[in-house]
């Protein structure tokens, strides 16, 4: 990867060591959740591409996408219902969660199994294509984001299958990341400094700050489309983000990227998929030895991500492996 965009790596992987945490229980929970899901879809939009057929766009996304949900969306079926009879728990309803699966595709039908994480999927994959559409329809940047507005709002409105009404949503915070990335990798920006870096980050400091005091950290659950406030949730994710953006470009200018670094940042979406499964050991872990909180299940669970990671590498075209 080019040094221009090393910075998208270090912003992944602090995604999604953000992520991870999340389905934690911690202290900063309302703090992460408020931002945590735009930026991975604000970053979704830094690389999509509007050249090629809506065909090809759809395919390339079926096979990155919408395979990589069928697989671990089953498995991890498979996965609760083993953990169900084992814990001699109420067994599930299989039509619901085939019919969870096959159709709704969002959270709130998966929430019954570790399919739960993967609504973002096809949330995703169906967001592209609103993204796809919209972009060549027009050449007008306004029109194109009164039209993202215009599906962002609406979304609140329907409960469509296909999580459909997640894709609506998030189509908005794809454009808004195509938007951010273009201003940040214009060849005339500035080379970042430490006096420039501190003027850059003053204004969003600036409103953050006077939206905290005003509002407090603004509730956000983008899964089940919960916003406690559209207008001032979206601007606080957005500055959010410049700001972990400016920041890790500024540090890319001063620093290499480690291997470490790297493969967490390619890894991102075997991440998102299996962190449900190692904080649930990690947490059965913590309690059975009766010592330590999160901070300890946020290791362990790294810990086993890492091996995860490292078997990736050897099989990294082997198996599920190729998909993710």
């Amino acid at each position: 990867m080019n040094k221009n965009i090393e910075w998208v790596t270090w912003l992944k992987l602090f995604g999604s060591l953000a992520v991870i945490l999340g389905h934690m229980n911690n202290p900063l929970n309302d703090l992460i959740f408020s931002w945590h899901m735009p930026l991975f879809f604000m970053i979704s939009g830094f690389f999509i591409k509007i050249e090629g057929s809506i065909r090809a766009l759809v395919i390339k996304d079926l096979n990155r996408l919408m395979i990589p949900y069928f697989i671990f969306a089953f498995l991890a079926l498979i996965i609760t219902s083993i953990k169900v009879w084992g814990l001699q728990r109420e067994p599930l309803n299989y039509l619901f969660e085939f019919k969870a699966i096959l159709f709704w595709m969002d959270y709130k039908h998966l929430a019954n199994s570790y399919a739960f994480v993967l609504w973002f999927l096809p949330a995703l994959f169906f967001a592209k294509i609103f993204y796809y559409i919209i972009k060549k329809s027009s050449s007008s940047i306004l029109l194109q984001f009164c039209l993202f507005v215009l599906l962002f709002l609406i979304s609140f409105q329907l409960q469509l299958p296909f999580a459909l009404s997640n894709a609506m949503n998030s189509a908005l915070w794809l454009f808004i990341g195509s938007q951010l990335f273009n201003i940040l990798e214009r060849e005339s920006y500035p080379e970042f400094n430490q006096i420039s870096l501190t003027v850059i980050c003053l204004f969003p400091i600036i409103l953050l700050t006077v939206i905290y005091a005003y509002w407090g950290i603004p509730k956000l659950n983008m899964s089940l489309l919960t916003y406690e406030s559209k207008a001032v949730n979206v601007l606080w994710a957005v500055l959010l983000f410049l700001l972990f953006a400016l920041f890790f470009k500024a540090l890319v200018n001063n620093k290499k990227k480690g291997w470490l670094i790297e493969k967490w940042g390619e890894g991102t979406m075997l991440l998102f998929i299996l962190h449900p499964y190692t904080n649930n050991i990690s947490h059965i872990l913590v309690e059975k030895l009766h010592f330590g909180s999160w901070p300890l299940k946020l290791l362990i669970s790294l810990i086993f991500l890492q091996l995860v990671l490292m078997l990736k590498q050897r099989f990294s075209n082997k198996g599920v492996f190729k998909y993710v």
